[in-house]
């Protein structure tokens, strides 16, 4: 029975009877006989029934522990491909942990079966295995099909959301180039890694831009992320937050780009045209921004090295309308975590930031001679020419000094000089800023030596002295006193005098370092707040008449290494506050769902990461204020800071060391467990400069550099004041940290996005080797742990993970409804009421002693069916022993028909031997007459010897007769062979010439059809040319045209015959005059309509009038047919029928035959002595002409319809 199923392809899953080891093909052909009846997954019944039985209950124990039943699809974790798709086909509770075994397909046409530990243990009292964590999860029905993956763009729709789910939609989609997908209120986007122009053309911005503003965007994309935020400042008047995150490589970048680009053309329609000076800016910005702050990284050419929130600031235009669409007037830029350790040294394969290498090759093509405009007039460059990238320390360390093959970044620093002159730094301000950069590179080739009588003290080393001077030279500061600050420090006890002591040669490095750090820092901040400054809308925010902003988020994601410092806890505390707020919003969407959907659930069920929060950010035992404390402590270390850690988090599951590694510590973050290695933590949180060298710099002779240290007194830990003398006195100033500092700006962040209305946006890198049409499914599975998609899926369905439509839920579970649910069931279902259908569905459940549905497990909303994980184990295992049980029903009535076919066969087999025994019987009665018959036949030889020897002679002769007539017939069929093979052959070859002849014309129509085609477009333009004039004169004549036809069709009507020869029909009587003049005189669409109308409306009329006469011929005729049944004729008419019977009056009585549309009770009242066929002639007359008017009258209005429809298809031509 289970071969015959599969055979014609019925789900052979739920029937337990079939071996669990064999694959599809082998069921396919197992024959009936071989088919053993036995338990899923059991080997076969050696014993009575009841083992059989026994077998069958320990199988629905397990799978009714596992929450689901064998023959469910389900996912299944695999090494490679992180999930596979396979069919469960048991579980095996015997021993104490619970095994699943799968059918998985293992990409091919290969089957195999593999053992899914469930990770629950067997209780040894009850039998029941305990709860564990999912190791198989069903898949989704929408999701088996690849059609039906790709058309999923919104996995928050599916009934079962979880990683498997999410994996396989991205991938599918991926692999159709769809590389958006909505997450609930998350855009997941997948960087493809090429060019899609389609997919970011100004046509596709037009068509989200000119959207209806209250209609929602279907189709997920960037452009519709940032059209619901310019929906949210229009609409709602609220600000809006754009969060773009993913790890380096994954597009953060690029979207950011797209998401400002769609907010500043949304208010000029599209269109790059009526685009401000100030949007202009705002995205001139970019550039900027990236050529100082981006650099090339092992995963990205292109990779941001700072987070930047960007407040794009939106009005209305002066003196405009209030409801007109708002503009963008300005924006402003918060900064935060530049990588200023990467100005000093790269990883292998790395680069610096891009300004670097771009005035370079700016400096290389002014060397060549082929410099550009904005480099040789404008700006000079200082520092640069003659060098190359190779020159200089800080960028020689990576060996990487290409950005990309082709990629121009002379032309890039062009572009970075334009950007920067539209914000007001251009010519000697722009020459300063790139000195100072330059003064960066040059920095890191200062060497230093131990002086010969001081070892423990540094000084620069002898053959430094072109390097030193081309520093003081950028800097604008004294050679003597560079060195100075650089190689000694100054101190000052309370009460005494100043002493300056020398450095040793790694500390005065130390120094050199930390100067160019906070150089190249101060020229990003310096960059960043004169963008600010000039495209920043202060005015109009004062002025009371801008709108909400819009904020873009484009920060780091979550990041772990091999060895992970400071920078690595800062950038993922970011993320665990961020995930904590995207939780809070997921949240708040769950209860918005359950509110709308009348459902009542429990807020405890949702998880959150607020204990890992706490325990970094704790106001005293926190781990950044702990490290703040201990950069406080004169002598405090990291070995110390260590201990103090374990002390206070102890018991904290978040939190391990490890014993084997001193130093290094463990958080368990929301998307895995990282190590963090303290040996450097209080030298980066402390980011100290030295004062001498503060000192230095403020006393440059540029006014550039001035500006640069003259108020960052607090950042670089010193500040200096006058006394009452008006003696400068360096004083302590506040404890300033890197932590404390960027908690001040988390906190501050955190505070202005909790303000506004949030859009997540999870850039996904696709693989690591940033190929194109490459989706590595271990590599995005991760990025999806450390985004936190993973985590905000287990929030929006820890309440009720599974979720069905109405109809979907109650079709089915509606066979588990018995009594009188079922007949309640079926009656709301017959009226389409699913809603009410559910409500008693599962209000029965509750009260079935099968399902033993518990209460709060389960929710029916006004759209959708909430299930929790108990309600949904509990219901799969009543399906599964209902699908069991019809199963069991299945097996007994095929064993009834594979019995009732075993008794046919054996009684055919009885009468198979029944008859052949009759035949043996019969067979020898039959030998014994022929015995007989040739006895006699001997007796009679003698007498026939004469006759067989004529009979030889005969026979001799009739041989030889026949060997001459197959000789004849023989050769005759010879020569038809013979000719029927010349004809084929002739066939043959005619059919060969035949077939290339028509090779050779389909060449030459396919010459001549392209030739044809050339020539009948040139005759097509010439023709249209020639019908635009046409169409002009077909315009003058349409009138007297339109005049014309009018008087045909009235014309052929009032000529025609309706009075049956009589007369004509009078046109004034039937309207045709008003009519005609309006039909000659309309000159729009509009007129010849109405004129149509008049006429069909005279057409009713006339068949009303019609009908009346028909009405009055028929009453007169009855009339007459009564009176001729009383003249002297129908009277002996009558009497004869009485005396001979009524065949002979037949005729007599019957009524005159009435003609279909006939009136004409005038002629009779006028002749009321006439005959009746006369009368009926006449009514027959008159409705010949009412039908002709009528006639007429359709005629002339479907001309006047035709008409008004010609000229109204002219005019849209």
């Amino acid at each position: 029975s289970l071969a015959l199923c599969v055979r014609l392809g019925l789900p052979v899953a739920v029937l337990p009877g079939f071996p669990s080891g064999c694959s599809r093909r082998q069921m396919a052909s197992t024959s009936l006989a071989e088919l053993p009846i036995r338990g899923a997954g059991l080997p076969p019944a050696a014993g009575s029934p009841a083992s059989a039985g026994a077998a069958a209950a320990s199988a629905d124990d397990a799978s009714a522990a596992a929450g689901l039943e064998p023959g469910t699809s389900v996912w299944v974790p695999c090494l490679e491909h992180v999930w596979r798709p396979g069919v469960l086909v048991s579980v095996d509770c015997q021993s104490t942990e619970a095994v699943a075994v799968v059918d998985v397909a293992n990409h091919g046409a290969k089957q195999q079966l593999v053992e899914v530990n469930l990770a629950g243990k067997k209780n040894a009292k009850n039998g029941k295995i305990s709860a564990s964590a999912p190791q198989l999860h069903p898949r989704n029905e929408v999701l088996r099909t690849h059609e039906g993956a790709a058309g999923v763009s919104d996995l928050g729709q599916l009934p079962l959301l979880h990683e498997p789910a999410i994996l396989q939609a991205l991938d599918v989609r991926f692999q159709e180039s769809i590389v958006y997908t909505f997450t609930g209120p998350v855009l997941l986007a997948v960087n493809p890694f090429r060019e899609l122009t389609h997919l970011y053309s100004t046509a596709k911005l037009v068509s989200f831009a000119e959207l209806p503003t209250d209609t929602e965007a279907s189709e997920p994309h960037i452009f519709a992320v940032a059209r619901a935020a310019y929906r949210g400042i229009w609409g709602r008047g609220t600000h809006q937050t754009v969060l773009v995150s993913g790890e380096s490589g994954a597009g953060k970048t690029e979207t950011t780009k797209f998401v400002m680009r769609f907010l500043a053309m949304a208010g000029t329609g599209g269109t790059e045209a009526g685009m401000s000076e100030v949007e202009k800016q705002v995205l001139q910005s970019i550039p900027v921004l990236e050529a100082l702050g981006n650099a090339k990284t092992l995963r990205n050419n292109n990779s941001s090295r700072f987070g930047k929130y960007i407040e794009l600031q939106f009005g209305r235009p002066s003196g405009g309308d209030a409801s007109a669409a708002p503009r963008l007037v300005g924006a402003f830029t918060h900064t935060y975590l530049l990588e200023k350790v990467r100005v000093v040294g790269q990883q292998k394969g790395e680069r610096n930031f891009h300004i670097f290498y771009q005035a370079l090759a700016a400096a290389a093509r002014e060397r060549d001679g082929s410099a550009g405009a904005a480099t040789a007039d404008s700006v000079e460059l200082r520092g640069v020419l003659g060098f190359r990238a190779e020159d200089f320390a800080f960028l020689a360390g990576s060996r990487c000094y290409e950005l990309a093959p082709g990629v121009d970044e002379a032309k890039d620093f062009d572009t970075t000089l334009v950007a920067l002159k539209s914000f007001g730094v251009e010519g000697k301000n722009a020459s300063a800023l790139l000195g100072a950069v330059m003064a960066v590179l040059h920095l890191g080739n200062l060497q230093f030596t131990a002086p010969p009588t001081n070892s423990e003290g540094a000084e620069l080393a002898a053959a430094q002295g072109d390097v030193v001077s081309r520093c003081c030279e950028l800097l604008e500061v004294d050679a003597s006193e560079l060195a100075t600050a650089l190689c000694r420090k100054t101190m000052q006890a309370p009460g005494e005098s100043v002493i300056s002591m020398p450095v040793t040669v790694v500390k005065a490095a130390e120094s050199r370092d930390a100067l160019a750090r906070h150089l190249y820092g101060a020229v990003f901040a310096f960059v960043v707040e004169r963008v600010n400054d000039t495209i920043s809308s202060a005015r109009g925010r004062a002025n009371g008449d801008a709108l909400p902003f819009v904020g873009v988020l484009d920060i780091f994601g979550f990041e772990f290494f091999t060895r992970n410092s400071l920078e690595q806890l800062f950038i993922n505390f970011t993320n665990e506050l961020l995930q904590q707020y995207f939780n809070e919003v997921i949240f708040e969407n769950e209860t918005m769902l359950y509110a709308r959907e009348g459902v009542k659930w429990d807020p405890r069920d949702f998880p959150d990461n607020a204990t890992i929060v706490e325990l970094i950010s704790a106001s005293k035992t926190g781990v950044l204020p702990m490290l703040d404390d201990e950069c406080a402590i004169v002598g405090g270390s990291s070995e110390q800071w260590c201990s103090k850690l374990l002390k206070a988090h102890v018991k904290n599951k978040n939190f391990d060391v490890i014993k084997y590694r001193p130093g290094n510590f463990i958080i368990g973050h929301f998307a895995g467990r990282v190590e963090y290695e303290s040996q450097a933590f209080l030298e980066k949180n402390r980011d100290v400069l030295g004062a001498d060298i503060v000192r230095c710099l403020k006393e440059s002779r540029g006014a550039f550099v001035r500006s640069l240290f003259a108020e960052h007194d607090r950042i670089f830990g010193t500040q200096e004041s006058l006394d009452s003398r008006m003696v400068p006195r360096r004083s302590r100033a506040k404890k300033y940290t890197v932590a404390s500092e960027f908690q001040g700006q988390l906190r501050n962040l955190m505070d202005r996005i909790r303000s506004t209305e949030p859009h997540f946006v999870r850039c996904i890198k696709p693989n690591p080797k940033n190929a194109p049409a490459v989706f590595d499914r271990r590599s995005v599975v991760e990025q999806l742990r450390y985004q936190g998609v993973l985590q905000a899926v287990e929030v929006s369905r820890s309440g009720f993970p599974m979720r069905l439509r109405h109809r979907q839920g109650v079709l089915r579970f509606r066979c588990l409804a018995t009594g009188d649910t079922r007949r309640r069931l079926e009656a709301e279902i017959a009226r389409c009421d699913f809603a009410s259908a559910a409500q008693i569905l599962f209000k029965g459940f509750v009260d079935d002693p099968n399902a033993r549905l518990v209460e709060d497990t389960w929710a029916v909303g006004s759209t959708l069916i909430f299930l929790k994980q108990a309600a949904v184990e509990v219901l799969s295992t009543a399906l599964f022993a209902r699908r069991r049980s019809a199963a069991r029903s299945v097996q007994s009535i095929w064993r009834c028909v594979l019995q009732r076919g075993r008794f046919v066969m054996i009684r055919q087999a009885v009468l198979r031997l029944q008859a052949y025994g009759r035949g043996l019987m019969a067979r020898r009665l039959s030998a014994a007459l022929r015995r007989h018959r040739c006895a006699v036949r001997l007796q009679c030889a003698a007498r026939g010897r004469s006759a067989r020897r004529r009979r030889c002679h005969l026979m001799f002769a009739l041989g030889r007769l026949q060997r001459a007539i197959r000789a004849w017939r023989a050769r005759r069929q010879l020569a038809r062979c013979l000719g029927s093979t010349v004809r084929i052959q002739r066939w043959r070859r005619r059919t060969v010439r035949r077939l290339k002849e028509k090779r050779r014309w389909s060449c030459a129509l396919l010459v001549q059809r392209a030739w044809r085609g050339h020539t009948g477009r040139k005759v097509c333009k010439l023709r249209m040319a020639a019908q635009q004039r046409r169409r002009r004169a077909g315009s003058r004549l349409l009138h007297s045209w339109r005049t014309r036809v009018c008087d045909r069709v009235i014309h052929r009507h009032e000529n025609r015959d309706v009075m049956g020869g009589e007369g004509k029909l009078d046109r004034v009587s039937f309207g045709y005059v008003g009519e005609r003049q309006a039909l000659a005189e309309a000159n729009t669409s509009g007129e010849l309509l109405a004129a149509a109308a008049a006429l069909r409306s005279r057409l009713a009329l006339l068949n009303e009038e019609t009908e009346a006469l028909r009405h009055r011929r028929n009453k007169w005729q009855d009339e007459a047919f009564e009176i001729r049944r009383w003249t002297a004729m129908g009277m002996l008419r009558r009497i004869a029928t009485k005396i001979f019977g009524d065949n002979c009056a037949e005729d007599a009585d019957a009524p005159p035959l009435v003609e279909a549309g006939g009136g004409g009770g005038e002629e009779l009242e006028a002749h009321g002595r006439c005959s009746a066929a006369e009368a009926s002639a006449r009514l027959s007359s008159a409705a010949a002409a009412a039908a002709a008017a009528s006639s007429a009258t359709a005629s002339a209005a479907a001309a006047a319809s035709e008409e008004a429809a010609r000229k109204s298809q002219g005019r849209g031509t």
